[in-house]
């Protein structure tokens, strides 16, 4: 078996198609993935990449070892997965609905998509909660939950009760939420459709949105499954006076771990608590 200080180095460099990526997802320097290639080359005795201007490019023989390391470093990596804990990538809100688990480790997700492309691929995550990522043929797809946005504002807001119309919706501050991979705020891209409003604070995350709008006369949207949340912290629930469409999250993990069992025990746990009633 080949050393997996040098396989790991070389496939990460195939996949990823420069030394520069594959020296970042790897933790390392340039010049260590540089030298791990150079003494693989040598100990298969013939050249794996080639440079092509400024890019490199894998040579006949670099695509089948590839082919054959990764589906052995595949088996291998889900063989362990099942004996440790489970790194699942998801956004706050799917993190605020699941209570402790000890089989797994749970991070928010990347903001950008490419990135919770590449973790997976590189096999830094094992799962990932998420909607709208990019289709990958390497990849599996399946439902696992659906949320929605509604509006919030102080429970002592001085002009807004159970209801709120379009008119004060538009007359209102407004804590928004910037998603950063639509370059959108978050109501207009699940409205489709800009909304002129007044923007006193943006915000990154939906912790920060409960934050900003409590004790203060703003009004802000929210997803539907931190709404208890929010009003355990002083805030009201109202409906939105205008149409906005569901989210529906998904369970996006590599092909490898579709028929591992502790896999798939994770994933259909996972279903269950997230579609839990509020």
């Amino acid at each position: 078996m080949f050393d997996l200080n040098l396989v790991r180095p070389f496939l990460s460099v195939y996949k990823l198609g420069t030394i520069t990526k594959a020296a970042e997802s790897l933790e390392l320097t340039q010049p260590a993935v540089s030298s791990a290639i150079k003494r693989f080359e040598n100990v298969l005795g013939y050249p794996l990449f080639i440079r092509m201007g400024r890019k490199i490019e894998p040579t006949p023989n670099a695509h089948q070892l590839a082919n054959q390391l990764s589906m052995a470093l595949e088996l291998m990596d889900g063989a362990v997965a099942s004996e440790q804990k489970m790194i699942v990538y998801a956004g706050i809100n799917a993190i605020s609905m699941l209570p402790e688990m000890p089989n797994i480790q749970l991070y928010e997700s990347p903001k950008a998509e490419q990135d919770v492309l590449q973790d997976i691929k590189l096999n830094k995550v094992d799962l990932v909660i998420d909607y709208n990522l990019p289709r990958d043929s390497g990849l599996n797809f399946e439902p696992a939950f659906t949320d929605e946005l509604v509006l919030m504002c102080d429970k002592n807001h001085p002009t807004i009760q159970d209801e709120i119309t379009m008119q004060q919706y538009l007359e209102a501050e407004h804590v928004t939420l910037k998603l950063y991979r639509q370059n959108s705020q978050i109501v207009d891209f699940l409205a489709g459709k800009s909304l002129s409003r007044k923007v006193a604070i943006e915000v990154g995350n939906m912790t920060n949105i409960i934050i900003s709008t409590q004790g203060t006369n703003y009004v802000a949207a929210i997803a539907k499954s931190m709404a208890s949340i929010a009003e355990q912290l002083g805030l009201k629930i109202i409906q939105p006076p205008f149409h906005m469409r569901k989210v529906n999250f998904e369970f996006t993990y590599h092909k490898k771990y579709q028929n591992n069992a502790t896999h798939k025990a994770l994933r259909e746990q996972l279903k269950v608590l997230l579609n839990k009633p509020n």
